[in-house]
């Protein structure tokens, strides 16, 4: 098998673990008060898992030159903007 085509059977098969993964988290979670189905052994070694496949995704991307080190934007999070003080200063006069 050839390089190329391991390392998309490779890439697959880690897009389908963290994808179910991320779903078993989502289906389990529970009202905050109320007792979580899974044991706190258990929540760890999902999260154990995420960080081992994520890094196995981003070790690959770095390998291919397609590593974007993209992060998440949440919508809540204020975006900070840079300005010139020059410029306010021309702006208030």
């Amino acid at each position: 098998m050839s390089d190329e085509k391991t390392n998309d059977i490779e890439v697959r098969m880690l897009n389908a673990m963290r994808k179910t993964l991320i779903s078993v988290a989502k289906d389990t979670m529970t009202k905050p008060g109320l007792r979580h189905p899974l044991t706190e052994n258990t929540q760890k070694m999902i999260t154990d898992c995420l960080n081992l496949v994520i890094s196995r995704q981003t070790e690959i991307e770095k390998q291919t030159g397609t590593h974007t080190k993209m992060k998440p934007v949440y919508t809540d999070e204020q975006t900070v903007q840079s300005f010139s003080v020059d410029d306010l200063k021309k702006t208030l006069n």
